[in-house]
């Protein structure tokens, strides 16, 4: 036995029942509503997959939590509970969500990182999973306070060099909602999709008139230009940049130009992005640029540019399956007579 690992138990168990993980979590909330003092039985605690690779041994498991300040040990040393009442409400504002994370993060890797770059210690870690369980590349990360989330979300440190995308939990939960509702009130979603089936499916061009065409809206306040960057960058410098306040989505920028736009997906980060930037006077190509939200006509303009550029991606077949469709080259369509026999013939 490690010195570590009775420091290690109580680290882990301590964050089971902290108001971060206790309140959302239904299956220990359900074990402690089995017994009237809302004590939890310790060999379920030990049974858990993460406290298996600390420790299976009751007894030390057991001798750990008694020293705890945060939990209460039963007199028959089976069981243990939180000391502190829930909280009335889960404070999304001291929870981080970050995105853009290497396959190969763990819990450690996270922790040591924020304690390396501002000496921010986590109160917990919480990595994101795919529905095959594999790592989806973006984590939730809970903290003492608002105010050390809102610094590093100001400081957005890098990951060797990384750009990461930081946003406290509330801001990706109501991108996130903003996001669905979207779609569930586009024509409804499941009609939405099947109709987009049945047109790939389709390999007639002139077969297609009964698939309703989707409506093109423009979304206002997502797009965000900038005046003055340096030289030397090209379009994917500028959207790693942009990337970390949220879904960016298209980005106007030649290479050498000195001005550009950005269209994101969401108001929400549109707005994230002109703030952070204008707040911090974030250099980009040793230069600080100045940001500006398109609105107005100006703003309808673009859109009017956006939905042109569609069309005709979608008039040309774009890249997308069935872009080259049957008939895209006709029987006939090198037709007799197209090339005329040669004059040594």
């Amino acid at each position: 036995m490690s010195e570590e690992t009775p420091i290690q138990i109580l680290k882990q168990v301590e964050y089971y029942f902290s108001d971060s993980n206790f309140p959302r979590d239904r299956f220990l909330r359900a074990e402690a509503a089995k017994n009237v003092d809302n004590y939890i039985p310790i060999d379920v605690i030990a049974s858990f997959n993460r406290m298996k690779t600390i420790s299976t041994d009751l007894q030390l498991i057991t001798d750990a939590l008694k020293k705890s300040t945060r939990l209460q040990v039963s007199e028959d040393g089976k069981m243990v509970r939180r000391l502190d009442p829930l909280p009335e409400n889960i404070d999304c504002g001291k929870t981080l969500y970050s995105k853009g994370w290497p396959e190969d993060t763990t819990i450690e890797k996270v922790q040591e990182f924020f304690m390396n770059n501002g000496g921010y210690k986590t109160v917990s870690v919480r990595l994101r999973k795919k529905t095959d369980k594999t790592f989806k590349g973006s984590l939730l990360a809970d903290f003492e306070t608002e105010e050390m989330v809102n610094k590093i979300i100001s400081e957005a440190p890098k990951l060797d060099e990384k750009e990461l995308i930081y946003q406290t939990f509330k801001q990706f939960s109501e991108e996130k909602k903003e996001e669905k509702e979207k779609y569930l009130a586009s024509s409804n979603g499941d009609k939405k999709r099947k109709a987009k089936k049945d047109a790939e499916r389709d390999d007639d061009d002139n077969n297609n008139d009964d698939v309703k065409e989707e409506k093109e809206e423009m979304v206002p306040g997502v797009i965000l230009c900038f005046k003055g960057v340096g030289k030397g960058l090209h379009r994917g410098d500028i959207k790693e940049i942009f990337s970390q306040y949220g879904e960016v989505q298209f980005v106007g920028y030649n290479g050498d130009d000195e001005n550009g736009s950005v269209r994101f997906k969401t108001t929400e980060s549109c707005k994230r992005a002109l703030e952070s930037l204008t707040e911090t006077k974030k250099e980009i190509g040793g230069q600080i640029p100045t940001y500006s939200v398109l609105d107005g006509e100006e703003e309808k303009k673009e859109w009017e540019k956006i939905f042109e550029r569609k069309k005709a991606a979608s008039a040309n077949g774009g890249f997308k399956k069935g872009g080259f469709k049957k008939g895209g080259f006709k029987k006939g369509g090198f037709k007799k007579g197209n090339f005329k026999k040669s004059k040594r013939e």
